[in-house]
């Protein structure tokens, strides 16, 4: 791991374990003081359904006393009406009686108004109409057993002609004077007023249940209470015996708590996660300050390498660090001057060879017609009978040797002033599909093409020339072994994925090793006689050079046939400009 990497891993501990402390703290902390508020929330619900109940049951109390009190005009006069008819009610008194209670029952919001005669006979019922005539014992037994007290019954009330059974908070009185006794009950119903009482801002809601704990007589005002009822509670509603005739269970949502734990936990994530930027931030930018003069060494040392000798290192410091900067910057100079001296040597002597060759190649039609001249100057002087002859013969021997020189001069001028490339992004597996196209049915070879073979910067057609060129040189080199010759084609990703490699491989009988160094000089053939002009190769090593590619020589790897053959192997970057480091072949 790099210097960079360690420190940088470090600080980001460092900070990231202190903060993940913190966070965990703050929100037990916080989780705590939630439970603690959801705990007084239920106990505040609690007590405000207490005073809803409180308030309801002391209503009905209330209401009951007042139609039972002395000061009552509909019981008074129901009495009195009892002493006037010794102890019966005539038809007129009982429509009066049953008009007016019908309008006591709405002035005082009752639901349920029950009052039996002396003979326990219901006399008054507007909710429940078919009740009236029937003897109703009952309504004395709770007048008498739970007189001036609250209680919770089911009761059957008419909706139109709906019969429907409610539950309501109900209390039970006596009247009399001094002959004769009434007995009444009034109640209110238990339903949807009291949820909507209990639900008040949100996140609570209730439901009232039979008594066995299932029936649900009044269903929650919201749709939501199996998410909302996690951990509802459930207040008894006592009838007249004292036992439950109903429950109002009532759910007090904590999805604060949990919302809140997970703003805290993301709020917390988010701290680490900044504070770790903030750390990575700081620590690349500490360690690029600690090991900027190492990076500036290191791209000075890819930079030698690439060959880009004015390349100098800054020197920042007075340390061992700078002392090897300054070095290295001698170190560069020197490389430079030698290198400068070296090509200066190099171009004289390649002028030189060239000269030489190109001299050579010169010479060698020069001295035809030079001999050509010479024998039409002897044939004139003499007056050679055959004198026409000669002179065809000659003629035409200058003009052949000429077209020889104006080939030779052309074809140096063109490798002089060979184009840069044309770069574009390129398929090198199709330029090979296409080019040995053309040796179909001639020549067998062999293309074995990479299947993931990524596209490179390249000039498509010079391309193109180079692996032709290639293809022709091997194919002359197999020569009249065409039969058990074999050319082989290979493109494959380079190991390092920053270059992809064309080899060209036969089993020809290779090239000697005294002449290795010299197949891609300019003018230098192994094909004297056979109409080799020595630019081939040296054109190939220029286009491939122009890509910033390399291309080597060296023997076959296929032993198992006569020769040593020869195998072409060119490296091509997949981006133009990018240096091919011998280390990471």
């Amino acid at each position: 791991m790099k210097l960079r990497s360690r420190l940088t891993l470090t600080l980001a501990l460092a900070a990231l374990v202190p903060i993940t402390i913190a966070a965990v703290i703050t929100m037990r902390l916080i989780a705590q003081s939630y439970r603690d508020r959801y705990a007084a929330d239920r106990s505040a619900t609690k007590r405000s359904l207490e005073r809803e109940l409180d308030g309801l049951q002391q209503g009905v109390v209330d209401a009951a006393t007042s139609l039972a009190g002395h000061d009552s005009p509909l019981v008074q006069q129901m009495l009195l009406d009892y002493d006037k008819g010794n102890g019966h009610l005539d038809p007129v008194a009982q429509r009066k009686l049953r008009e007016n209670s019908a309008l006591y029952m709405r002035g005082l919001a009752l639901d349920v108004l029950t009052i039996t005669g002396p003979d326990d006979v219901v006399e008054v019922s507007p909710h429940y109409r078919a009740k009236v005539g029937e003897v109703d014992k009952l309504v004395r037994e709770r007048a008498s057993a739970k007189a001036g007290t609250a209680y919770y019954a089911l009761e059957t009330i008419m909706t139109g002609r709906a019969k429907e059974t409610k539950l309501v908070a109900q209390a039970a009185q006596l009247s009399r004077d001094e002959h004769y006794t009434v007995a009444l009950w009034v109640g209110r119903r238990v339903g949807s007023e009291l949820i909507e009482a209990v639900r008040g801002a949100g996140g609570r809601d209730a439901r009232i249940l039979g008594a066995d704990g299932k029936e649900v007589l009044v269903p929650p005002a919201g749709p939501d209470w199996a998410e909302l009822a996690k951990d509802p509670f459930r207040m008894p509603l006592l009838g007249p015996d004292g036992k439950p005739a109903a429950f109002v269970e009532v759910a007090v949502s904590d999805s604060g708590l949990e919302k809140i734990l997970r703003e805290i936990t993301m709020m917390s994530a988010l701290l680490a996660l900044g504070a770790l930027g903030a750390v990575v931030l700081t620590g690349l930018l500490v360690a690029r300050r600690t090991a900027r003069d190492l990076d500036l060494l290191v791209e000075g040392s890819l930079a030698a390498a690439r060959g880009d000798l004015d390349h100098r290192v800054p020197v920042r410091s007075q340390d061992e660090v700078g002392a090897v900067a300054s070095a290295f910057n001698f170190m560069m100079e020197d490389l430079k001057t030698a290198k400068e001296r070296l090509v200066i040597a190099e171009r004289i002597a390649a002028w030189q060879d060239i000269a030489r060759r190109l001299a050579h190649e010169i010479k060698n039609p020069l001295t035809p017609i030079q001999m050509a001249m010479d024998t039409l100057r002897k044939s004139w002087k003499k007056k050679h009978p055959s004198f026409d002859e000669i002179l065809e013969e000659s003629t035409r021997t200058v003009l052949e040797e000429a077209d020889r020189l104006r080939k030779i001069v052309a074809e140096f001028s063109d490798f002089a002033r060979m184009p840069k490339p044309e770069l574009s992004r390129i398929d090198l597996n199709e330029i090979v599909r296409s080019a040995l196209s053309l040796y179909q049915g001639s020549v067998k070879v062999d293309a074995k093409l990479a299947k993931d073979l990524p596209e490179l910067d390249g000039d498509k057609g010079q391309l193109t020339q180079v692996l032709l060129n290639l293809v022709e040189n091997a194919r002359d080199a197999i020569g009249p072994r065409a039969d058990e010759g074999r050319i082989t084609v290979t493109t494959r990703r380079g190991e390092a994925n920053d270059r992809v490699l064309l080899v060209v491989e036969d089993n020809g009988p290779g090239v000697p090793a005294e002449l290795k160094d010299k197949v891609f000089a300019p003018y230098f053939t192994t094909k004297e006689g056979k109409g080799g002009t020595g630019l081939g190769l040296a054109i190939v090593h220029r286009i491939v050079s122009d890509h910033g590619g390399r291309i080597t020589l060296s023997d076959s790897l296929d032993r198992s046939t006569r020769g040593k053959g020869a195998r072409f192997t060119i490296e091509l970057p997949l981006r133009s400009g990018t240096a091919l480091l011998a280390s990471r072949i």
